[in-house]
């Protein structure tokens, strides 16, 4: 590694692989490839296949707290001038690491809220907390939209991105009419997606075919709420693949489903429509129903929980499952909207302009 670098991504997350380390890993490669030395600061470095600094365990509040001053002497023999803040789950070390000298930058996925009625979101404290930490950022960034109005100073909207690789206009033969490829967790509700093909399979003329790909904690009460609708038939639970294995998976598919609780801007949305395959996505999914129905023509329909019970909506569905193929331009050029060069770039350039600043300051 190098004595002398730049910046420095700070990654509490640990055992869990999703949009928001896949996103910090293309950032760091991103970076790199421009002449800006970064790092990944994580516990979990044999994950990442780009540079690291090991840190480490950093899973509860307190051992973030605890290391934090400890990380920023090792940053400092670096020479790293800029740390990058990975979403609010160590948005609220701003202050500390802005105390010991370094520009702060805060990269957000999920979106700022107080706790809701499905235990989603921060206690009163924290959210106040989170609000006064954002004053020490020099930037703060947002994959979805709705952190513009949370918080009480700048933020710019930068959205998720897909990399040139996963774009692919060729249409080939479908195995499933609605899929799922997520993290296997309860934030995702997949009891949602499961009532939603036994629904529409009522509707429809021919068996609806499904797939959920993933690994996680709620594999098996997945597989038994499967099995009480009497769906093994119906719908595949598959493993998680390789990530250059992903995009077969995706043209197996004709529609994609988000069902989520809460999201940011799902990566696997982007990752589908690069491969031109249209979606449904809970409106709850932060800026996911605004990106389908949003920007340009549709490519997709958003709902909420209680549309899956509708006739009409689950028509809809079919309806949409069934001219998939009509939107698969569509999608693709939606998808480049959101290439690497204009999101990672954006990111970059204001990263570069801040160590400029820096340097001019040190002098």
């Amino acid at each position: 590694m190098k004595n002398d670098l730049d910046v420095c991504i700070y990654s509490p997350s640990e055992k869990i692989w999703g949009g928001g380390q896949i996103y910090i890993e293309n950032l760091c490669r991103y970076m790199n490839e421009q002449d800006v030395a970064t790092v990944i600061a994580t516990s979990e470095p044999d994950t990442f296949s780009c540079p690291t600094i090991a840190m480490d365990s950093v899973a509860s509040k307190a051992k973030r707290l605890s290391s934090s001053l400890s990380l920023a002497k090792t940053l400092k023999r670096f020479n790293i001038k800029v740390i990058v803040l990975n979403d609010l789950s160590s948005l609220w070390l701003a202050p500390i690491f802005r105390l010991q000298g370094f520009k702060v930058i805060s990269l957000l996925h999920l979106y700022l809220q107080k706790k809701n009625a499905a235990g989603l979101g921060h206690s009163d404290a924290e959210y106040n907390l989170l609000r006064f930490s954002s004053r020490f950022c020099d930037k703060v960034f947002s994959v979805n939209k709705e952190n513009i109005q949370a918080f009480p100073v700048e933020v710019e909207f930068v959205g998720n991105f897909i990399s040139p690789w996963f774009f692919d206009d060729s249409k080939v033969a479908k195995k499933y009419d609605l899929g799922i490829i997520s993290r296997l967790s309860s934030e995702k509700n997949f009891p949602l997606f499961i009532d939603l093909i036994q629904r529409i399979n009522a509707q429809s003329t021919e068996p609806i075919k499904a797939l959920i790909l993933g690994r996680g904690e709620e594999k098996e009460n997945i597989l038994s709420t499967i099995e009480q609708a009497g769906l093994q038939d119906n719908i595949d639970l598959q493993d998680w693949v390789d990530r250059k294995d992903l995009p077969a998976i995706y043209d197996s598919i004709k529609c994609f489903a988000i069902t989520s609780h809460h999201e940011g801007f799902a990566t696997t949305l982007l990752e589908a429509h690069a491969r031109g395959v249209p979606a449904i996505t809970t409106k709850s999914a932060g800026f996911c129903a605004e990106f389908i129905e949003g920007f340009g023509d549709a490519t997709g329909i958003s709902f909420i929980p209680e549309d899956v019970k509708s006739v009409s909506f689950q028509q809809q569905v079919l309806f949409l499952i069934e001219r998939s193929n009509d939107y698969h331009d569509n999608c693709i050029n939606k998808a480049q909207l959101f290439d690497e060069d204009k999101v990672l770039g954006k990111i970059t350039q204001q990263i570069e302009q801040l160590l400029s600043r820096k340097t001019r300051q040190a002098k």
